[in-house]
């Protein structure tokens, strides 16, 4: 990853954390916080550390074409490349969590990361489908004065979808047209080296070795339904922060709340998000009718039971995995990728 991408996602965090922090009275979010009722946190907290284990099952369904992998290896993995993203720029955890897997199960890293791109695409049409619940069922407020507006909730909607289609479009072609594909891809690449052409196309095989999953249709149901439970527990999971805060706001919110903040932390930010995940939940908040300086204490609560937990479970799986903080913090997943042979 070239160093300006972390400076670009460097800035953008001091621009978001910016406005959030504009007009903030500090002394108001510590009156919140004092009212907040903590109990509620924990069911929060729960289901966000019981997500890692549903990812790292869904995983392991993905993975099973490649090979059958106990499930602690995938837990450990996914918790560490979870952490990793908290904490290291550039959502490199991704890279990472299979650079992980890849090095102790002794499989393709680049078909290990092949699976988690396809997860993330079921993530996707997941989202975009309580997104679609969101638009239907909730009745939005009317003339609110918020950046989030139903127009742009919609646009942003219609964006993705078509995004989502396309990407899956490409991951049908080089699963079902993969000799067509080679040769496409060939062609553009034959002014290039030859040996570097070879090296491109082995990498592409590795990685379609992983869309293995793409064509039995009952796997596809499976991989689906655990998918859209994953996001429906974590989208639900925001309305016990609701009642933390004693907010009277519908179930339905907090699954606004949560395509909001998948949109939030999709922009390039520094690691953690910070900045971009304050500003986007306090503005969802602001939309739903909470007071400014509510809205911003219930932003950093979030943020911390939402990241600090995972933090914690993934530098446990790092030390029960025999790794260290300084080993992964010198590890170039992304470079390992590329040279695997």
């Amino acid at each position: 990853m070239q160093k300006y991408a972390y400076w670009i996602g460097f800035g953008l965090s001091l621009l978001f954390l910016g406005f959030f922090l504009r007009k903030i009275d500090l002394v108001g979010v510590w009156k919140a916080f004092l009212s907040v009722d903590y109990l509620y946190t924990l069911p929060f907290i729960v289901i966000h550390l019981a997500s890692i284990w549903i990812r790292a099952k869904r995983w392991r369904f993905l993975l099973a074409p490649i090979k059958s992998i106990k499930m602690a290896p995938l837990f450990h993995a996914t918790a560490i490349g979870f952490m990793a993203n908290n904490i290291l720029p550039a959502r490199i955890g991704e890279f990472i969590r299979a650079y992980v897997l890849g090095s102790r199960e002794k499989i393709s890293k680049t078909a290990s990361f092949a699976t988690i791109v396809v997860e993330r695409l079921f993530d996707g049409f997941a989202i975009l489908f309580i997104f679609l619940l969101v638009i239907l069922m909730m009745p939005f407020p009317v003339g609110r004065t918020s950046i989030i507006s139903p127009a742009y909730f919609r646009m942003a909607g219609f964006f993705s979808f078509l995004i989502y289609v396309g990407c899956l479009g490409i991951f049908l072609g080089l699963r079902f047209h993969n000799e067509k594909a080679n040769r496409l891809i060939g062609f553009f690449l034959k002014f290039l080296p030859k040996g570097f052409t070879e090296k491109v196309l082995k990498k592409i095989e590795s990685f379609v070795s992983g869309l293995e999953i793409l064509q039995r249709a009952q796997d596809i149901v499976v991989v689906t339904a655990y998918s859209l439970g994953l996001w429906v527990i974590i989208g639900g999971s925001y309305y016990f922060i609701f009642l933390a805060f004693h907010f009277d706001l519908s179930i339905m919110a907090a699954f606004f709340l949560l395509i909001v903040l998948v949109f939030g932390v999709a922009v390039p930010s520094a690691p953690g998000y910070i900045g971009t995940f304050h500003w986007a939940c306090a503005a969802a908040m602001i939309f739903l009718g909470i007071e400014d300086n509510l809205a911003k204490s219930f932003a950093l609560l979030v943020w911390f039971v939402n990241f600090v937990p995972i933090i914690v479970l993934g530098l446990l799986s790092l030390w029960i995995e025999g790794m260290s903080w300084r080993q992964l913090k010198k590890t170039d997943p992304e470079k390992g990728l590329l040279e695997e042979r």
